[in-house]
């Protein structure tokens, strides 16, 4: 299959999950944005979200194209190491055009992949990959709902190694993602003297865009979670909760989406229609 036996085919092969990559990073980018105007609005995303079967598909279908992306990544340049052979140890003056990205790709690609484990460490094995598995994450000795994205912002981003690690990988993702966005497109035949041109001011552009509001947003999220605290954020977690009316009402938790008892239980059982403790006005069975 020429996708695989040929060059240009594994080439084609990387634009083409290059470029899915790069749309969902922007839509990742533009879904944090949500978190900085309207935190109830990025909890109801993770909500929608979770672990529904659709956003399964789409979970297993970009986990696909990060593998298939890394494993053409490494065959490309065990290829290109091996179509030059002794000659790559050989010091040469390279052509002005040659950018630096080019040459460092599978290591800019190696950080951007490390900075994607701690986020999947931080975030969807938390959250996602939590609810598939029925659990809540602890944290200061209460079970944190997997769709409370705005209560693991402030989790990940109360430690001051966080913001750290993520404005490196971001960096590391402008060098790898400006020049792969328009090497792409080389890669697909788009490479006159008209096109190319453009097609690299348009890479510059949209990469600096997004990774400028990725670093904006962990900026921000940082300042948040060090002026404020969870307890702070727990409580107006539950209070959006109660007013969207999604507390869970089940005899175990008294209404409250964690595991909080009821601080005035009826005499029969746990109130089960107060949206809040306390509140209840006929007990269930009375």
């Amino acid at each position: 299959m020429w996708l695989t036996c040929s060059s240009i085919g594994r080439k084609l092969v990387m634009a083409v999950t290059g470029v899915c990559l790069v749309l969902f990073i922007t839509f990742h980018c533009l879904m944090n944005g949500v978190a900085l105007f309207w935190p109830q609005g990025y909890n109801a995303v993770c909500e929608f979200l979770g672990a529904n079967w659709y956003a399964l598909v789409a979970t297993v279908g970009l986990a696909a194209l990060f593998i298939i992306h890394i494993i053409y990544a490494l065959w490309l340049t065990v290829q290109n190491r091996k179509a030059r052979g002794a000659d790559r140890y050989n010091v040469v003056t390279k052509p002005a055009e040659v950018e630096w990205a080019s040459q460092n790709m599978l290591v800019l690609g190696i950080v951007v992949l490390a900075f994607l484990v701690v986020h999947m460490i931080q975030f969807w094995a938390k959250m996602q990959l939590a609810e598939i598995l029925g659990c809540e994450h602890i944290h200061e000795g209460v079970e944190v709902a997997p769709a409370a994205g705005t209560l693991f912002i402030q989790i990940a981003f109360s430690q001051i190694w966080t913001p750290i690690v993520y404005i490196i990988g971001f960096i590391a993702l402008w060098f790898h993602m400006n020049h792969g966005f328009w090497s792409m497109f080389q890669s697909c035949g788009w490479n006159g003297q008209t096109w190319l041109p453009r097609l690299r001011k348009i890479a510059c552009w949209w990469t600096t865009l997004v990774v400028a509001l990725f670093i904006a947003e962990a900026v921000v999220f940082t300042v948040r979670a060090n002026t404020s605290d969870f307890a702070k954020q727990y409580s107006e977690y539950n209070e959006w909760k109660s007013a969207e009316g999604l507390l869970s009402t089940d005899v175990n938790n008294a209404g409250f989406p964690f595991t909080r008892p009821c601080a005035a239980p009826c005499d029969n059982a746990p109130c089960e229609n107060a949206p809040q403790c306390g509140e209840c006005e006929t007990c269930p069975g009375e």
